[in-house]
């Protein structure tokens, strides 16, 4: 009985222990980024080469529960447009919700993982897609995951690169704007991103956890 007491009472100053450390540091960052997309799925009434472009943009919001997983509120702008036609394509609008995971701390000694690190992110979004020209707009739910190399560049500041890959549910018109089908029969679609970017830390603390 007294042991089950001693193993509860280190319990909680391990954890006590770990949140008073955690505390010690910012945990909230603003990011944002842009670049390039590659439209991979449906290759219907397009030439895929003509729609890679740097066409992408995001902003967000990064939590991190602890040093290790966090989340995400970002919002992200694909607009695929047909080189030799740019009035030709269709904007993605999108609002997506993310998990991340910083893997950096699982393989990457303290010595490397505190000036550079990966982080595993995934999630779900909801697009509203409008095909340049015509008065349509569809709606659509999507599901991402990426990898995301971070640099920090001093206490407040760091850099990025994102690939990223996105499934689209439902799609029912092609990256050229047209429709995929005349019986408004939909697809499932993907595309992937490259996105280099900022990252602002926020808080009191001299330090942010990503790198602690």
């Amino acid at each position: 009985m007294h042991l089950k007491k001693s193993i509860f009472i280190l319990y909680l100053l391990a954890t006590f222990s770990t949140y008073s450390q955690e505390e010690k540091f910012n945990k909230t960052s603003i990011e944002t980024g842009i670049g390039l997309h590659v439209p991979l799925a449906p290759n219907d009434k397009i030439s895929r080469s003509n729609y890679v472009n740097f066409g992408s943009f995001e902003f967000g919001i990064r939590y991190m529960f602890n040093q290790k997983l966090g989340a995400k509120l970002k919002y992200t702008y694909n607009g695929f447009r047909d080189k030799n036609d740019t009035d030709t394509g269709i904007n993605n609008n999108t609002i997506a919700v993310e998990g991340f995971y910083n893997v950096g701390r699982l393989v990457l000694p303290y010595y490397i993982y505190n000036k550079a690190t990966i982080f595993f992110h995934t999630g779900v979004g909801y697009t509203r897609a409008t095909a340049l020209g015509k008065n349509v707009t569809e709606q659509t739910g999507n599901l991402n995951f990426g990898f995301r190399p971070q640099v920090k560049i001093n206490d407040w500041f760091s850099v990025f690169a994102d690939g990223n890959y996105n499934m689209v549910f439902k799609q029912h018109y092609s990256y050229s704007g047209e429709l995929l089908s005349p019986d408004y029969e939909d697809q499932n679609g993907s595309f992937a991103t490259l996105n280099f970017g900022v990252i602002f830390s926020l808080g009191k603390n001299k330090h942010h956890v990503d790198w602690y």
